[in-house]
C-alpha cells in the first residue's frame, strides 16, 4: 500500500474572488483557498470509505478560519491518487496519464483541479463549457456529475450537466445552452450533440471552443467497449490546442497498448504518466477470498445462485455483518430471469436490477437506492462492472462465465473498496471450468460444494414464468454462449442442444421456444439443427441511432 509521510495539501490551489466573474456569489473579499470554496464537507459525508479521524488528542484552541474548520477531509488526507496528481495538474498544467485503481479518489483528483482553471479562465473564452468529462457508462456519468454539483454547492453560479443516452436529446440541449460550465456524459450522446441536423455546427459545438480541461475517466473501458472512433470524431470538434490550449486527463485501470493510442489523440506528446498502484501492491482480486461452485449443468445454475447466496447470508449472519451483494449475469436477459426466480424464492434480501435496456430514468433510481441501501442483492450486467461505487458491498457472485478475464477482475472490484472487506463467488457450470482453471488460473479459488436444495422451489417458480420470459432468456443464453463455442469445446450443434436442454430442465418450456428467423440469422445459427424458427414479427418503425450502454 502506497504511505505518506507528509500531509497533503491544497496551499497551491489559491486563488482571489476577482479573478473570475463566476466568483461573484462568494461572500468573503478577502483571499480564498480552493478547499474554502467548494463543498468538502459534503463531499466527505457523503463518502461511504471515509475512515474516522482518530481524535485520541485534543485540538488546541485556533482561530476559525477556512483551512481550520473541521471535515476538510480531501484537504486533510487525500488518497493516493489524489495526492499524486492533484498538485501536478492543478500547477504545472500538464497532460496526464493516469493509473489508478477504481474505488481511489480519482473523480476528485481530476474535478479539483478543472475546477481551479474554470475559476481562473481568461475572460477571453467565454462563459461555455469549461470541462468537458467523458466516460462509458450512463451510470458513471450521473456519478461524476453528482460529485461536481456537490463540490460546487457554494458556486451556484457555475452549472453542470449531462448527455447521456436513454434521455430527451432536446431536453438535455436547452439545459445545456441555458448555461454550462462542466459537462459530462457517455461518447455517443456527446458526439449527437456536436453535429448540428443540418451537418454543421452546432450550439453546443460552439460552447466547447473556450475548453479547459479535457478527461476520459476509465479510459481502458471506453476502448474496451469500442468508443475509440467516436472519441476521435469529439476530439476533432474542439478546438485546435496551439489556438485555444487546454489541459487533458486520462484516467485508466490498465494502461495498455490500446489505452496509449488513445492518450495520443486526447493528450499533448509532453504528457506525463503517473501511476499510484506501487510495485508488489495487491490488487482486489489477489487478497479478497473468492469461492468457486460448480454445478453440474446450466439448469442448476439459478439453484446455485441461490445456495451461494444463502451461505454468504448465513455467514454474514454470524459475524453480525451486513449482506449487501451484486449479482453479475451476462446478459440483460438473464439478469431478468435471476430476478423473476429470486422474488419468488423465501429467505432471500430485496432484489433490483440494472441493465442497458431499462429506461435511464429507472436506471439512475435503482443505482441510487442501491447506493444508500444497508443491505440488499441487485443483479446487473456489466454497465456497473467499473468506475461505479456502491458503499459497503459485502459480497460479489458471478453467475457463468464472464466475457473475459479483465470482466471478472472489475466486477470482483466492485467489493473490497478503499481498504474494506470484501468476498467473491464465482458459479460456472461443469462446462465452463476452463475458465477458472485456465484463464483465471493466477487465483487460488477456494473450492465450495454446490448446495442444490432450492432445485425444487426454483423449478416450482420456472415452470410459471410466462411463454415470452422463457423465450427471452433462452435467446439470451443462446447469444451469450454463441462465441465461446470453441473454448467451450462444443460445435454449433451441441451449443443448441445445451440451450434447449437449459430450455427444458431450467426454464420448464415445454417445447423448444421459437426463435425469429432473422434472429437467428444474425446469431450465425442458421440451419444448425434443433432450433425452431418462427416467422419475424411485423416490423415497427425505427428512428434514431444506436444507444450508449
Amino acid at each position: 500500500m502506497l504511505r505518506f509521510s507528509i500531509r497533503p495539501r491544497l496551499s497551491t490551489l489559491r486563488l482571489l474572488p476577482t479573478s473570475s466573474r463566476l466568483l461573484s456569489t462568494a461572500a468573503n473579499p478577502s483571499p480564498l483557498s480552493l478547499r474554502s470554496l467548494l463543498n468538502i464537507d459534503a463531499m466527505e459525508n457523503e463518502n461511504p470509505n471515509r475512515r474516522p479521524r482518530n481524535n485520541r488528542r485534543k485540538r488546541s484552541a485556533a482561530p476559525s478560519t477556512p483551512d481550520s474548520q473541521p471535515g476538510q477531509f480531501y484537504a486533510r488526507g487525500k488518497t493516493p491518487v489524489q495526492a499524486a496528481t492533484i498538485r501536478h495538474l492543478a500547477t504545472a498544467r500538464g497532460d496526464v496519464l493516469a493509473q489508478a485503481k477504481t474505488g481511489t479518489g480519482k473523480t476528485i483528483a481530476f474535478l479539483l483541479p478543472a475546477i481551479q482553471s474554470l475559476l481562473h479562465r481568461d475572460p477571453s473564452r467565454g462563459n461555455g463549457i469549461s470541462l468537458l468529462a467523458i466516460s462509458p457508462t450512463r451510470e458513471l456519468a450521473l456519478q461524476i456529475a453528482k460529485e461536481a454539483q456537490m463540490l460546487l454547492q457554494r458556486l451556484p453560479s457555475i452549472k453542470v450537466c449531462t448527455a447521456i443516452g436513454g434521455t430527451n436529446k432536446n431536453t438535455e440541449e436547452r439545459q445545456i445552452r441555458k448555461g454550462c460550465q462542466i459537462l459530462v456524459g457517455t461518447p455517443g450522446r456527446i458526439f449527437d450533440h456536436l453535429t448540428a441536423e443540418d451537418g454543421g455546427e452546432s450550439e453546443v459545438r460552439a460552447m466547447l471552443q473556450g475548453l479547459d480541461t479535457l478527461v476520459l475517466d476509465e479510459a481502458d473501458r471506453l476502448l474496451d467497449m469500442g468508443f475509440l472512433p467516436s472519441l476521435k470524431k469529439i476530439v476533432s470538434c474542439l478546438p485546435r490546442r496551439d489556438k485555444v490550449p487546454r489541459q487533458g486527463m486520462l484516467f485508466s485501470a490498465t494502461v495498455a497498448d490500446h489505452v496509449a493510442k488513445v492518450a495520443s489523440i486526447a493528450l499533448a506528446p509532453n504528457y506525463k504518466f503517473i501511476s499510484t498502484i506501487a510495485t508488489g501492491e495487491t490488487n482486489t482480486h489477489e487478497r479478497v477470498p473468492q469461492h468457486l461452485v460448480v454445478v453440474p449443468t446450466f439448469a442448476d445454475m439459478a439453484a446455485g445462485l441461490v445456495g451461494a447466496i444463502r451461505h454468504e447470508l448465513d455467514q454474514s449472519a454470524d459475524k453480525g455483518a451486513s449482506f449487501k451483494a451484486i449479482v453479475f449475469a451476462p446478459t440483460a436477459g438473464l439478469v431478468d430471469f435471476y430476478a423473476a426466480v429470486f422474488e419468488k424464492i423465501s429467505g432471500l434480501p430485496a432484489v433490483s436490477t440494472l441493465h442497458s435496456r431499462m429506461s435511464q430514468s429507472k436506471r439512475t433510481s435503482v443505482t441510487e437506492d442501491f447506493r444508500r441501501a444497508a443491505s440488499g442483492v441487485m443483479i446487473a450486467t456489466d454497465v456497473i462492472a467499473r468506475g461505479m461505487d456502491f458503499p459497503a458491498v459485502s459480497n460479489v457472485f458471478q453467475a457463468g462465465i464472464p466475457s473475459d478475464k479483465e470482466s471478472y477482475i472489475h466486477r470482483l472490484g466492485r467489493t473490497a473498496r478503499a481498504g474494506a472487506e470484501g468476498r467473491g463467488t464465482l458459479i460456472v457450470t461443469s462446462h465452463e471450468t476452463y475458465f477458472p482453471r485456465r484463464v483465471m488460473k493466477a487465483i487460488t479459488f477456494i473450492d465450495q460444494e454446490a448446495d442444490l436444495s432450492s432445485r425444487e422451489d426454483v423449478d416450482y417458480v420456472t415452470e410459471r414464468l410466462d411463454e415470452a420470459r422463457q423465450t427471452k432468456t433462452y435467446q439470451a443464453w443462446l447469444g451469450f454462449y454463441r462465441p465461446f463455442v470453441k473454448a467451450l469445446g462444443w460445435t454449433d450443434a451441441r451449443l443448441v442442444q445445451e440451450a434447449n436442454i437449459f430450455a427444458r430442465d431450467g426454464l420448464g418450456a415445454p417445447e423448444t421456444p421459437g426463435l425469429a428467423k432473422s434472429t437467428i440469422g444474425k446469431m450465425g445459427l442458421k440451419g444448425v439443427p434443433g432450433l425452431r424458427a418462427v416467422p419475424d414479427p411485423p416490423r415497427k418503425p425505427r428512428g434514431g441511432k444506436a444507444k450508449d450502454v
